[in-house]
């Protein structure tokens, strides 16, 4: 026989709270798209101290190019970023003028890159 769970006076039982559904695959954190600066830039006409990037969609890829070139055809593919089209995607994706992201400092530069390296690879990439 299962017992009866027993409550004090006031005391009623919780049902149980279903998880939420992952988004996604379940395996990636949410991304924030902010890139923290180690030197204040110029964006816009104002000083800032971080870029956020909004997440590129297809069209941007049509417009700008892809900035990621993968070498399939060597034993181990490597990816290799196109700096101008890296540089360009950064600007759109951050709604910066492109001077913008050249007053970045290289490790910046690369930060941003790296961030936004997963959208333009395939899965297999960046898992």
């Amino acid at each position: 026989m299962a017992e009866t769970p027993q409550y004090g006076p006031g005391e009623q039982a919780v049902p149980p709270q279903p998880k939420a559904a992952p988004k996604g695959n379940g395996k990636v954190e949410p991304w924030n798209g902010v890139l923290p600066l180690r030197k204040n830039v110029i964006a816009n006409g104002e000083e800032v101290d971080q870029l956020t990037f909004r997440e590129p969609t297809g069209g941007d890829i049509e417009r700008i190019g892809n900035p990621i070139i993968l070498s399939i055809f060597e034993a181990v593919p490597k990816p290799t970023y196109d700096a101008p089209i890296m540089a360009a995607m950064m600007a759109h994706l951050a709604g910066v003028p492109p001077s913008t992201i050249r007053q970045l400092d290289s490790r910046d530069w690369q930060n941003g890159a790296l961030m936004l390296f997963g959208f333009f690879v395939p899965d297999r990439w960046t898992t």
